[in-house]
């Protein structure tokens, strides 16, 4: 047995929800027709094709921006206002400094090597740079052990929503913004996020 049989089950009640939460339930059946047969005990190689699947049908029937917004939704890993990181890190972080760019470079500091977060964190012109670590294949854990790559950025968009969870406490008044600079989907060895604030 695969000790990460549900994640696909869980993935899709996750899509599920937020295209509904979107788009309406009308909307999301269209979107996800054919595609809600997982049960969770799929292999790594069904549970990719399923994966596959979602993703060509969320680039065919629903456009980029909203698209990206869903998959981040379904992240995995969601980190909420309760989190270690919003109650206490980042606020002694920024107690110890008040200048923005010294905090900055402290945050990126504290981040880098952390569990579920990258191999590497750090800052650039004033923009966070999050590296996972170079790999061949992908981590996802719907997927893990299923495809070398995803097809295309569109599913790394959940993995962009387990780090944007984390990194929108940084600077609470401040908008979070964060985009993918490359992935294993877009040809790299190494999947690379950039957060900027505004």
């Amino acid at each position: 047995m695969y000790a990460y049989l549900d994640n696909t089950l869980k993935h899709l009640n996750k899509l599920i929800k937020q295209i509904d939460r979107y788009y309406g339930e009308e909307k999301a059946v269209d979107i996800l027709d054919g595609l809600t047969y997982v049960t969770g005990n799929e292999t790594p190689k069904e549970a990719a094709a399923w994966a596959v699947q979602v993703t060509k049908r969320l680039e065919e029937k629903i456009e980029e921006k909203a698209s990206t917004r869903i998959r981040e939704e379904c992240a995995c890993v969601n980190t909420n206002k309760y989190s270690a990181y919003n109650k206490k890190y980042f606020k002694e972080l920024r107690e110890k400094n008040p200048n923005e760019d010294d905090y900055l470079k402290a945050v990126a500091a504290f981040l880098s090597g952390r569990p579920r977060i990258g191999k590497n964190v750090e800052l650039k012109n004033k923009e966070i740079v999050t590296y996972l670590g170079e790999r061949r294949n992908c981590g996802c854990f719907v997927v893990k052990g299923g495809w070398e790559k995803p097809p295309s950025k569109t599913w790394c968009r959940c993995c962009q929503g387990c780090l944007l969870s984390v990194y929108r406490f940084i600077l609470p008044d401040k908008r979070c913004n964060m985009d993918i600079i490359k992935t294993l989907a877009t040809g790299g060895k190494d999947c690379i996020f950039k957060t900027w604030f505004e």
